[in-house]
């Protein structure tokens, strides 16, 4: 029978690696991306914030993430998220950094300090210019090749890149991401040679249970309608964003060019010139035509009269952010 949940949406997700019961599931999720040698294998994991059912999801920007310590006391954050906003980056970071820093009481030395992993399966493309679907980033340096320390890693795994058939799949890590792209079309009682194993016929087992419940299944379908709706919405503020900026752009860095090309003098000034304004202006322009694309499609989302982009144009960056942000607390709020 084919139930029509979908792992991605966060509420799911929890619902199937959050629960204190499929702690064995969440180390298999784990050890899958993590593929760790022998004797560093996580035994036992205790979830720091597992899903409840019962618990009031007023704060719609809330992410139902999964915290959880192993047995050597590394603490990992497990997250689904459906589309990859703007900083994305910086928020893992963020969060890393913030699981990290709380390890530590006043008085403490810094040896009690324990490896944090961050895990983020994303349902976009962050990193286009790769094909790889799994990137892992640790505190490296470059030209020596040495690293700072074991205590910080983030993986970001993008599954719109994972293509592969269930004959293709080869580990672990194959299943999962297969699981979580077509969990909703698969059919519990017929699941692929390779799929057809504990771990994932387990997780199948609570993709039903969320069905049978009436409530549960009320708050699935409110967060999968919300998630495609803020989906859509930065969608459609990106496109418009990225082709502003692209306008914007080329446009300042032809001035830019020209200038510099007619103060020197030289036709090497001007292409250099022109180069280098394109290179300034393209990045500045993207990210400003981002935020004011973004706060023109949620002032439309809110019925808000929209503002004149001639309006937008004359704020900075810093203000755009900050209007975006609150007019994005009030879509969702």
């Amino acid at each position: 029978m084919i139930h029509g949940i979908d792992p991605k949406i966060d509420y799911a997700f929890k619902r199937v690696f959050g629960l204190e019961k499929n702690s064995d599931l969440l180390i298999d999720l784990i050890h899958a991306v993590l593929r760790p040698p022998p004797g560093r294998e996580i035994i036992h994991l205790h979830i720091l914030n597992p899903f409840n059912d019962k618990e009031e999801l007023n704060d719609k920007l809330s992410i139902l993430d999964i915290k959880a310590r192993d047995q050597s006391g590394a603490v990992y954050n497990v997250e689904m998220q459906m589309v990859g906003p703007v900083r994305l980056p910086q928020r893992l970071l963020y969060y890393a950094a913030r699981l990290y820093q709380q390890q530590l009481r006043e008085g403490e030395a810094y040896a009690v300090l324990q490896p944090t992993i961050v895990i983020c399966f994303l349902n976009d493309e962050l990193f286009p210019q790769t094909e790889r679907f799994h990137l892992s980033f640790a505190l490296w340096d470059d030209e020596q090749s040495i690293r700072l320390t074991d205590d910080l890693a983030i993986h970001i795994l993008e599954l719109p890149k994972f293509g592969k058939e269930p004959a293709a799949i080869q580990d672990s890590l194959d299943r999962w991401l297969y699981f979580l792209r077509h969990g909703a079309t698969l059919d519990a009682a017929a699941l692929p040679q390779p799929l057809n194993v504990r771990p994932v016929q387990k997780a199948m087992s609570e993709l039903r249970e969320l069905t049978q419940s009436e409530i549960e299944r009320e708050r699935y379908e409110a967060r999968r309608k919300m998630q495609h709706d803020v989906a859509d919405a930065l969608y459609l503020a990106t496109k418009t964003g990225r082709e502003n900026g692209l306008k914007e752009g080329r446009e300042e860095g032809r001035r830019l060019g020209l200038e510099e090309g007619r103060e020197e003098g030289r036709e090497e000034g001007r292409q250099e010139g022109r180069q280098e304004g394109r290179q300034e202006g393209r990045k500045e322009g993207i990210d400003r035509g981002v935020l004011i694309g973004m706060i023109r499609v949620y002032q439309e989302q809110l019925g808000m009269s929209a503002t004149p982009t001639e309006e937008l144009s004359e704020l900075s960056e810093e203000a755009l952010r900050q209007q975006a942000e609150t007019l994005r607390k009030q879509l969702l709020g």
